[in-house]
């Protein structure tokens, strides 16, 4: 996990606490001025209350610096306007919007199905878009008709599938040496949960069937059969009987066919951006993060920002040839977990290679009890709600129980059946590695890898070599896009950099020369992987720009995520400049070979749509001092 933001600590550590201690106190008694203001608008309230606060002095003003005066502020005025359980200084009409909220966010779900609360559009976040929206705004629509239209876009979208379970039963009766056997299958229909695309996440559920144990009873039963007397000469006696006792068993053997679900979860504000950006906000980058800084200073969990600015190749359409000491038979299985849980391979491979040394390990059990491809504790495995589980979690459970399906889905565990053969074990290699994806994925991988690491083993040392040997693995693939995904190879010569269309050339773009162009634009409308022209050294990698860029943004220098990597061909040294991409698939000092993936062309940065801006300088650049006309060298088709 990347270190915790001053935007997030403010929120945390700063806003909770001196924020709701002005509100209760400082604000019970001079808050009628700022409460009206924050009434009618969030944003537009700002001066007002950051008059308001200053007014107050003492040290607790002294204290709030830069970004942490702009989100105590937000959370003062979202705090008065929507209280949470001071009515005394709200107005008629703010409590009446925040009733109306909350119930629109309500009726957003089936409030009887426990399963779809957690993906309800909580009402802070409403309460946060409003903010902007009452500021800005130019729309006529009111704020009631914009809380509508914010709920019922980002409400979230559920599926449910039927699926036949089965109970069957063998009844077997035994008498007198003979046994018969009468069969019995009865069917039951389950209504199962799915999917469910939500404002933050998308969530698939994969519910494998799976076939408890047999259960088997045995009754004994007796039976009489009616016989005949005989006298003493072996003649029948008529009318005298006896009954002879028969004793005989019922056994009878039940199993169920019902499902295992095992649920993975993406982060995903796609829907979030989508609305925000459209009719009636019509907000920019900043008015979402501004959104995202409310609700993060009222305690919400929002990670937006970290979801633009990522730069994962997780189901990357081609080939990745692994680098270095990975044993080519592990990568199909790393590549299935990546893309089965949103966990990159190369971590997993990190985890693999640190706790068995690729499965090379003598024993694979760990002398706290850990144990398999990817040492798990049994109690993780088969879940900390099993009977006896407790201490470091190295319980000595029945391998009935410890390889079920389903006893690991009632305990809570993280094992699970990635095979398909009806058992989960940590000792077989795909099971092992899914579950350490399934895992990371359930503790927040996605929200910051540190904390995911460090629940792993409970130590930063560990954290650190993880992170070390990923970007190592990471580094050493190459990334091998589909036919046709890139343009023709080129020995000896420089290749195109990628296919697109050529939308600006090399020179002068305005009249009179006020502009010059130091290099050339190839435009697409899907992001086409961008790659070395030749064999290479990349000298220069920046990232964290959002993929969302806008003229004038200086991110990146305005270039956004951009490359710089050094050629030499036909004895000359050069340098490129690959700019605007979406994401970067090489690290800083990597050597690359020509045609290898660099990235994905984008719009980030100073950018109106999604192109590659494409330098070439020689021998390096050094500003534009040393720029050359790439059309000059490369082909342009």
């Amino acid at each position: 996990m990347q270190e915790e933001s001053a935007l997030k600590r403010g929120a945390k550590n700063v806003a909770k606490k001196q924020a709701k201690k002005l509100g209760k106190k400082a604000l019970k008694k001079y808050g009628k001025v700022a409460a009206k203001a924050a009434a009618k608008a969030g944003l537009a309230a700002l001066k007002a209350l950051i008059t308001f606060l200053i007014g107050l002095s003492g040290p607790v003003i002294l204290t709030i610096i830069g970004v942490v005066l702009l989100i105590i502020i937000i959370l003062v005025a979202t705090s008065l306007l929507f209280s949470w359980g001071d009515d005394s200084v709200l107005e008629p009409d703010a409590y009446e919007l925040r009733n109306y909220i909350v119930e629109a966010t309500d009726n957003s779900i089936d409030m009887s199905k426990p399963e779809q609360r957690p993906y309800k559009v909580p009402p802070e976040l409403v309460i946060a878009a409003m903010q902007i929206y009452e500021a800005n705004s130019k729309s006529d629509a009111s704020t009631e008709e914009a809380v509508d239209l914010f709920v019922d876009a980002l409400k979230p979208t559920f599926n449910y599938e039927k699926k036949k379970g089965m109970i069957e039963s063998i009844q077997t009766t035994c008498k007198e040496g003979k046994c018969t056997s009468v069969e019995k299958e009865t069917s039951f229909e389950l209504n199962l949960f799915k999917s469910v695309q939500a404002w933050d996440r998308t969530m698939q559920i994969d519910n494998t069937p799976h076939f408890n144990e047999w259960k088997e009873t045995v009754l004994h039963r007796t039976d009489y059969k009616k016989m005949p007397t005989y006298d003493d000469e072996g003649e029948v006696i008529p009318g005298v009987y006896w009954w002879k006792p028969i004793p005989y068993t019922i056994t009878t053997k039940v199993r169920s066919e019902t499902f295992v679900s095992n649920p993975i979860s993406n982060q995903d504000y796609s829907y979030f951006d989508t609305v925000l950006r459209g009719d009636p906000f019509n907000y920019g980058e900043q008015d979402i993060q501004m959104v995202e800084a409310i609700y993060m200073a009222t305690g919400g969990d929002i990670r937006y920002s970290e979801w633009a600015n990522g730069n994962s190749f997780i189901g990357f359409d081609g080939t990745i040839v692994a680098g270095g000491n990975i044993p080519t038979e592990f990568m199909e299985v790393y590549l299935a977990a990546e893309k089965a849980y949103k966990v990159e391979w190369y971590y997993l491979a990190a985890f693999h290679y640190v706790e068995t040394n690729f499965s090379t390990h003598p024993t694979m059990i760990s002398s706290v009890g850990a144990q398999g491809h990817m040492q798990f504790m049994p109690c993780t495995w088969v879940g900390w709600n099993y009977p006896g589980c407790g201490g470091n979690g190295s319980l000595a459970i029945p391998e009935k129980d410890f390889h079920n399906p389903l006893i690991i889905q009632k305990y809570g565990g993280y094992g699970i059946d990635a095979d398909k053969n009806g058992k989960a074990s940590p000792w077989d290699i795909k099971d092992a590695i899914f579950a350490s994806a399934r895992y990371m994925n359930d503790i927040g991988w996605q929200s910051g890898k540190d904390a995911a690491i460090f629940n792993y083993n409970r130590s930063q040392a560990y954290v650190d070599k993880i992170h070390k040997y990923a970007e190592k693995f990471r580094s050493e693939a190459i990334y091998k896009p589909g036919d046709g995904a890139i343009p023709a190879l080129a020995p000896g010569s420089f290749m195109r950099p990628s296919i697109g269309k050529n939308t600006s050339g090399y020179g002068p773009r305005t009249l009179g020369g006020r502009d010059f162009h130091y290099g050339i634009d190839i435009a697409s409308n899907i992001a086409p992987p961008v790659v070395a022209i030749a064999d290479g050294v990349v000298t220069r990698a920046r990232t964290g720009c959002s993929p969302n860029g806008y003229l004038g943004s200086s991110c990146g220098g305005g270039w956004g995520n951009h490359l710089w990597v050094k050629f030499t061909v036909g004895g000359r040294s050069y340098e490129a400049v690959y700019a605007h991409l979406s994401k970067i698939a090489v690290s800083e000092g990597q050597r690359v070979i020509q045609g290898q993936m660099l990235g994905n062309m984008g719009n980030s940065g100073s950018s109106t749509g999604m192109h590659l801006h494409f330098e070439l300088h020689s021998p390096a650049r050094i500003s534009n001092s040393n720029v050359l006309n790439p059309t000059m060298y490369i082909p342009m088709q």
